[in-house]
């Protein structure tokens, strides 16, 4: 971090201006917008960032009425993600602001040092600046710069915060918009800004847009040489859709971004809330994997490939030995360490077993995890430098082992024999050789490393583990394991009843009338699906019958059709919901047994469960 530039006269009017109260420490950053510098708070003993305007705001009477009037606005803001604004002061010739010091970095420095953001985490960024933008927005503040050098990443909790509020309308009305050190701002201007319209939160939905898109793919929908080219862009060319740069994203993710960089602000989301909700699909769609699961499925790679190392290695070793005897023990040595370790995963299975986990909850917790690693991978190689940086690595690796063997060589023509079979080597060679050694064998491991970071050997291996050697395995594992909730590759339907009669008693004795309740639960899912059967059967009838109708009595088969249709898309959605709802019950209650959870995590899925009975039932 640069240091405080003592003869900047806007830093020494500053350190008057807060003398007693507040003492600089490090700049933090410099730019159109003014400087940002860390200071501590000497009354509160906390760390601080003060933000100082650029001297045209305050020499103007106009504009420093007006962002002194929009800026504590702000202040009285009470957001979890709006960094709160402290103070408001100004001098004859300066305007700052006192606010939190977020330590972390910014969204533009976070996808600069990592890449695109993975799909958990942009969909979170874009929840919490949605919920932030229309909390602004509902109290009549426009923020007319969101970009990801004003989105701020709390580094202990990930937490992202939005900054920078009522500075743009002030920077806009004094035209320092058009200064080169502002050139990255209009990458993110909404159409209707661009244009110089009259803009409302909607606008800022816009920026929201393209900040994601920036979040996903680490490249803009828009670029060119200058500003200029760059606004009209925005006005008058559609964007790429995201998803072609980032074919991985989900298409509730991919939606939202692309509808908030429509050109129509009519088009876009109406508010912040709207945005929230749309993704809010994702997060209901998407299932936890247990931590027992996800532990088994990491140290099960580790074995077996551990063992597959020991038998490459065995002939090796053993070929060493001359003497049978020696052969034999050594052989037999390395195949009890190789069946030992893989011995490990059927026992693994065994403890996943017990704790009421079935072959079915093993199969979809790997393929969830198989589908986590492949979008951090897919985010990786969205990066356009991702390529470039692979490239010069194996290049670097790749000389780095030549460059060894270059000097192994060297150093074995150095030798100097001395006898029929011994030799002499200097001791600067030896020391070459061994570091030519060391060198090249970190060499080779990260570019195996490297190449196999494409993730296909984990599928492959995970393919064992999800097909028939995996439910053979399973089945030794469980073999005589009596509390077993499921056998292997059935599904886990009627565990939330099962498992409740295996956690202790307390546990039951607080969940009181559950069981009355998951009884009710599955007796409708089987109820919707007799339901589901008859709808089936009527609409079948009705297709073959529609065929010989002529005219308005064929209509009215079609509409019966279109009804039939519609009751049993409604049935399914609701026997869908219950069983989504009983499997969340069981793994509550699975957490509960393996004292990962605890029963007010039961009672509280029992009670979203319980809530779809109250609900009108469809088809009844």
């Amino acid at each position: 971090m640069p240091d405080i530039p003592q003869n900047d006269p806007i830093v020494r009017e500053l350190e008057g201006a807060v003398a007693g109260r507040y003492q600089l420490e490090r700049e933090l950053g410099r730019g159109g917008m003014g400087a940002v510098f860390l200071a501590r708070d000497l009354r509160l003993d906390r760390l601080v960032a003060i933000k100082v305007l650029p001297p045209e705001l305050a020499v103007r009477p106009e504009l420093r009425e007006r962002f002194l009037r929009e800026t504590r606005t702000a202040a009285s803001f009470s957001h979890p993600n709006i960094v709160p604004v402290y103070e408001v002061q100004e001098t004859p010739t300066l305007l700052y602001f006192v606010m939190a010091y977020v330590e972390g970095e910014s969204l533009t420095q976070r996808v600069r040092r990592q890449g695109p953001l993975t799909v958990n985490d942009a969909v979170r960024l874009l929840q919490e600046m949605a919920w932030a933008l229309s909390y602004a927005h509902g109290r009549g503040v426009v923020h007319r710069d969101v970009k990801p050098d004003n989105i701020l990443l709390e580094r202990a909790t990930g937490r992202a915060l939005v900054t920078d509020f009522g500075i743009a309308r002030s920077m806009v009305a004094s035209g320092l918009t058009q200064i080169g050190e502002t050139v990255g701002t209009p990458h993110f201007m909404s159409p209707e800004q661009a244009a110089g319209d009259k803009v409302d939160g909607r606008s800022d939905l816009y920026s929201l847009g393209v900040v994601g898109y920036f979040a996903v793919t680490a490249r803009l929908p828009f670029d060119a040489e200058s500003a200029q080219a760059i606004m009209v862009a925005h006005v008058s060319q559609p964007a790429v859709p995201v998803e072609r740069h980032r074919p991985d994203l989900p298409v509730p993710l991919a939606m939202v971004i692309n509808r908030c960089l429509a050109k129509d602000p009519a088009q876009r989301f109406p508010t912040g809330e709207a945005i929230v909700e749309a993704l809010d699909a994702i997060r209901a769609q998407r299932v936890e994997v247990p931590p027992a699961i996800r532990l088994w499925t990491v140290r099960a790679d580790q074995w077996f490939r551990s063992g597959i190392i020991l038998v490459l290695l065995m002939p090796q070793i053993v070929a060493r030995f001359t003497g049978n005897v020696d052969q034999l023990i050594f052989t037999s040595l390395f195949t009890v360490a190789v069946l030992s370790l893989w011995a490990q995963i059927p026992l693994g299975l065994r403890e996943l077993a017990r704790q009421g986990f079935g072959f079915a909850d093993l199969r979809n917790g790997i393929e969830i995890v198989d589908d986590e690693r492949l979008a951090v991978l897919e985010a990786t190689r969205a990066d356009p430098s991702f390529a470039r940086r692979r490239r010069n690595r194996l290049i670097g690796i790749a000389l780095g082992i030549i460059g060894s063997l270059i000097v192994v060589r060297l150093a074995f023509n150095s030798r100097i024999q001395v006898g029929e079979n011994s030799y002499q080597m200097r001791i600067g060679w030896v020391l070459a050789l061994f570091l030519a050694v060391c060198v090249g064998m970190a060499c080779f491991v990260f570019g195996a490393a490297i190449l196999a970071g494409s993730g296909r050997m984990d599928r492959r291996l995970h393919r064992l583990w999800t097909g028939r050697v995996g439910a053979l395995l399973w089945r030794i594992g469980v073999r005589r394991l009596r509390d077993t909730v499921t056998s292997p590759g059935m599904p886990t339907r009627h565990g939330p009843l099962t498992l409740l009669e295996t956690i202790d008693g307390e546990s039951r004795r607080r969940l009181g009338k559950a069981r009355v309740t998951l009884e009710r639960l599955e007796g409708e899912v089987e109820r919707l699906q007799r339901r589901e059967q008859e709808l089936n059967s009527a609409a079948t009838e009705a297709k073959v019958s529609s065929a010989s109708l002529p005219g308005s009595h064929s209509e009215r088969q079609q509409a019966l059709l279109a009804d039939l249709d519609q009751a049993r898309q409604q049935v399914t959605t609701r026997r869908l919901a219950i069983l989504t709802a009983l499997e969340n019950v069981r793994l509550a209650l699975v957490r509960v047994k393996s004292r990962l959870g605890s029963v007010a995590d039961v009672e509280r899925e029992i009670g979203e469960a319980a809530s779809l009975l109250a609900a009108d039932s469809p088809g009844g």
